[in-house]
């Protein structure tokens, strides 16, 4: 037996000569290299490199002998591994199995380096960076580890299994993953040359998942709070007079914008980092005589509040001997950049020198064996130049780059140009440990504006093209600058929110496998996630699922009861879909134009009663790194429901940051529609001033009916304070015993849909057993057709009519009511002439409760696959709906999904389509509906294609079919 040069380490030989090395890094992580020479003395890749730092903590573990496997055992986890094959499996601490190789590793030699492990039916996997047009979950692909196709941002090998482990490749070369494409229970990565080396992380939900692989890679880095405001980058044709007056159009419009930035143009030569550069002599002109100063284009940005971003190419691809690897990069080609940071820059653009390309496939470049890896170009770029301007200046820059490596979230944020699906990139990234992502906002739809707003930082890239705001028509410059000043007023809430980031590895904008790992509805949702703790946002779609709680809509102030679908009508104000979670409390600035333009000594705060929530506001100086060293403050904010009222405490800020204000004032917003019987502020009562007042007096509370808000203003607790600032909100006696009356339960959905609308969502929620759905509708429904004074002959009408809708339901599916319901004498329920509407509605509520119940336990142990397949049939028959579209998705390899679609429902994808769809138009001709109305709801773009169709299934025509 050999030891490592680690002497906190173990290695064996395998019966086919491979020698193997374990390292356990932490109580829940292993490193294990292959090679074939047994020699493991120098650092592996990521240590070699910096981007992953050896232990700084010695790890309490022990080994174990069982026959022909070797245990080693620490307090989190146990890795197990065949001494005869070095297969290995990883498990728990309580000896639950995570994974295991399915093949013996290799490493070091001819074939490269590789290994495979099983995948187990349910496990999703998630990570490996931004794959251009490939789903957040990765099962069913095949994804290259490289830059080579000029298709992939930020490929980053690591991935994380929703079975509770994660797998980070430790290689700096390129290599290939094959994520159960090939077999779909199996997953394998491969390169063609070098040692293999990887990390093993065990244990726990996604998030917690990422915290692991943070400690272990290192904390992202905290951009500048200006930074996660809004960046303007310049057409790379302007010159100095252009960029003063797309300045100027900011601040004269009373949009708010911190960041100018300029593309590499900006130079008199390329860029080469081995020869210093100037500012272009006819573009940016500057008098040498007096180079600094107010006078100067960097001192008029500088007077209205702007940063200067400058553009870098990136080197070329490196090739051997050229001096461009990123191990040749030196730390001293930075002193060429050291004039321009005197001047007053303050963050720099990287770009490639041919553009990243979104839309079109271009050829792969030809693989040279001898080509040093271009992965990590990127990550040492930006480690360069952030040490450099810390060093000069003490303070953070941003730097962006639109490639990337594992890693690079430690200096620098990501970027991309348009895309079609820009929201898949910052997620997929987010899920890959590299929070900080934008990708160019399209200013030219509301919904593009929408998702641009609500990315970790936000950008408006004019590149080679005229992308100003106010070149917009007027309703999306109003939309434009909407967005604008609430991204800036959530400033606050978002900075708190990188704080959490860096710390945790939790981005701010949380695919919801992230947020609600435990919600099967939510898990496969790519298009909204949560921004933040308190934010739910939707993008590029109107279908809106709302988990559990309670959900406030934040253009319009409804309330919605989740788990629940919903179908989304947005307001002219808005561009997408925005909520706010019940309990919410979320800090906020006063309208500004740019960071730091108002001392932060009075705050709002807005709070969304509903449910406890306690809330951590961070604070630091916003631009130095004393952060690092814990100059930095928090405020915690508790929120209490209680029977009657509501309460609010604030507690003094525990720390201390450079320049941070003595005192503060906290403007509060309570959004309610309930208005307060009393208010005390610390125990005092406070009076309600007249009126619906803005900024109510001292010692009042204002309260404003149509807009739901209750405002007033509170002085923080003092520093060292053992009591927090408080405030009480008690209703009356009366409204409390009206608030106590037994309701009817909701489940979510918004009032107002027609009747007609309603019943479509309670057949679809017994059609695919979604009790919370069909339960909604119902209710839903009731108010609407049942509400009021009804006599006891429309109550009853009504129970018969929906009667008849559920015999419809159970008798497309082969059953009777009497089967489903049997003889629950709840069901025999009749109408009388003393019924009330309560009566009838509650055995409507049982009725429909009892079909979902019988009709899941037909289902039995269904494959939830294929439940949630026909679900998406079953809503979306107006539209095409082929096998491909679902298992995309869905997530999966189609012909995976066609062989448990079979096995599981008796008949093939597409003749279940076919037979929904034919059920639908046959339902939709006997009441009336002309038949090319009926071709579009289910589908079909053409009319005569359908009336084809039809005839072959029913052997009439759509004609003769309607009365």
């Amino acid at each position: 037996m050999r030891m490592c040069s680690n002497p906190a380490s173990i290695t064996f030989q395998t019966a086919s000569g491979f020698s193997i090395c374990v390292v356990p890094v932490a109580s829940h992580t292993f490193h294990i290299r292959v090679n074939r020479t047994g020699l493991f003395e120098a650092p592996s890749p990521l240590t070699r490199l910096g981007i992953a730092a050896p232990p700084t903590s010695p790890v309490n573990w022990h080994t174990e002998y069982v026959g022909d496997a070797l245990h080693v055992i620490t307090d989190e986890a146990v890795l197990r591994l065949d001494r005869q094959t070095g297969s290995a499996s990883l498990y728990d601490k309580s000896e639950n199995l995570l994974t295991r190789q399915t093949k013996p590793p290799y490493g070091g030699g001819a074939d490269g380096f590789g290994a495979q492990f099983a995948l187990s039916d349910y496990e999703r996997l998630y990570g490996l960076g931004d794959q251009y047009d490939v789903p957040l979950m990765k099962r069913g692909h095949t994804l290259s580890i490289s830059l080579r196709s000029n298709r992939v941002h930020a490929p980053v090998p690591l991935l994380l299994s929703s079975n509770g482990w994660a797998l980070l490749v430790d290689t700096d070369i390129e290599h290939e993953f094959d994520v159960g494409r090939s077999s779909p229970d199996e997953l394998w990565f491969h390169g063609r040359r070098g040692e293999l080396a990887y990390y093993l992380i065990a244990g726990g939900t996604l998030a917690e998942l990422l915290g692991k692989h943070a400690r272990l890679i290192g904390p992202s880095a905290m951009l500048p709070l200006w930074a996660y405001g809004l960046s303007f980058i310049c057409n790379q044709q302007t010159t100095a007079r252009d960029m003063i007056e797309d300045a100027l159009k900011f601040r004269r419009e009373g949009i708010p914008c911190d960041m100018i930035g300029l593309e590499p143009t900006w130079m008199d030569r390329p860029f080469d980092y081995e020869a210093p550069v100037r500012w272009h002599p006819e573009k940016f002109y500057i008098p040498q005589w007096m180079p600094e100063g107010a006078h100067t284009f960097m001192g008029a940005l500088r007077t209205m509040g702007f940063k200067l971003s400058l553009g870098l190419y990136l080197p070329e691809s490196p090739r051997p001997g050229t001096g461009t690897g990123s191990d040749d990069i030196g730390p001293s080609w930075y002193d060429y950049l050291e004039p321009f940071v005197a001047q007053g820059v303050q963050g720099f653009k990287l770009s490639t020198s041919v553009p990243v390309q979104e839309q079109v496939h271009l050829p792969a470049a030809e693989e040279d064996e001898e080509a040093e890896s271009a992965l990590t170009i990127a990550g040492a770029i930006g480690k360069i130049i952030q040490e450099g301007y810390a060093k000069q200046t003490g303070k953070r820059p941003i730097v962006y780059t639109p490639v990337g490596y594992i890693g690079v979230h430690k200096y620098a944020a990501m970027w991309s140009g348009g895309r079609r699906q820009p929201h898949l990139s910052v997620l997929g990234l987010g899920l890959s440990g590299i929070p900080n992502m934008s990708v160019d906002m399209n200013l030219h739809n509301p919904a593009g504006i929408h998702f641009g707003f609500f990315q970790p930082w936000s950008k408006v890239n004019s590149w080679a093209y005229w992308r100003h705001p106010l070149l917009l028509d007027a309703d999306l410059l109003a939309l434009f600058k909407t967005y604008a000043k609430l991204r800036y007023r959530l400033l606050p809430y978002i900075y708190s929110a990188a704080s959490v980031s860096a710390r945790t590895g939790l981005p701010i904008a949380r695919a919801m496998p992230l947020a609600y790992p435990d919600d099967a509805a939510a898990v496969p949702l790519q298009n909204q996630y949560m921004f933040g703790d308190e934010l739910l946002v939707a993008v590029f779609t109107d279908q809106v699922y709302l988990p559990d709680g309670e959900w406030i809509d934040y253009w319009t102030g409804d309330k919605y009861a989740g788990p629940a679908h919903i179908t989304y009508r947005t307001p002219p104000q808005a561009g997408g879909p925005l909520f706010v979670r019940a309990g919410a409390i979320i800090p906020m600035w006063p309208d500004v134009e740019h960071a730091g333009q108002r001392p932060a000594d009075r705050m709002e705060l807005h709070l969304y009663p509903g449910s406890d929530r306690q809330y951590s506001f961070y604070e630091d100086d916003g631009g130095s790194l004393g952060y690092l060293s814990g100059e930095s403050a928090e405020t915690s904010i508790v929120c209490t429901q209680e029977r009657g009222g509501y309460r609010v405490e604030i507690g003094p800020r525990i720390g201390h940051f450079r320049d941070m204000p003595e005192h503060r004032d906290w403007n509060v917003f309570i959004h309610t529609r309930d208005k307060p019987a009393s208010v005390k502020v610390n125990g005092e009562s406070w009076r309600e001033a007249a009126g619906a007042r803005k900024d109510p007096a001292p010692s009042h509370w204002s309260f404003n009916r149509r807009a739901g808000l209750i405002r007033l203003s509170i002085h923080e607790a003092a520093a060292g304070s053992p009591r927090p600032a408080r405030m009480e909100m008690m209703y009356s006696a009366e409204k409390e015993t009206r608030r106590s009356e037994p309701q009817p339960a909701r489940y979510g959905g918004k009032p107002g849909k027609t009747s007609g609308e309603l019943e479509k969502e309670l057949e679809i929620g017994l059609e695919t057993g979604d009790e919370a759905k069909a339960l909604s509708a119902l209710e839903q429904w009731w108010e609407v057709r049942a509400a009021g004074d009804r006599s006891p002959e429309d109550i009853r009408e009504h129970w018969l009519y929906l009667n008849g809708l559920f015999v419809r339901s159970v008798e497309r599916k082969g059953r009777t009511l009497g089967d489903v319901l049997g003889e629950d004498p709840s069901h025999r329920f009749q109408p009388g002439p003393d019924a009330g509407a309560g009566q009838a509605y509650e055995a409507l509520e049982q009725m429909a409760k009892s079909i979902v119940e019988y009709d899941n336990k037909q289902r039995g142990r269904t494959n939830e696959i294929v439940r949630r397949a026909t679900d998406i049939i079953v809503r979306e028959l107006d539209q095409e709906l082929s096998l491909q579209a679902v298992a995309d998705r869905l997530h999966l390899n189609s012909s995976y999904l066609s062989r448990r679609f079979k096995k599981e429902i008796g008949m093939s994808f597409s003749d279940y389509v076919l037979e929904k769809k034919m059920e639908l138009a046959k339902e939709l001709l006997l009441i009336g509906t002309t038949v090319n109305a009926t071709a579009d709801r289910t589908g079909f773009k053409e009319a005569s294609y359908f009336i084809r169709v039809f005839r072959k299934y029913w052997g009439v025509t759509p004609g003769e079919m309607k009365p």
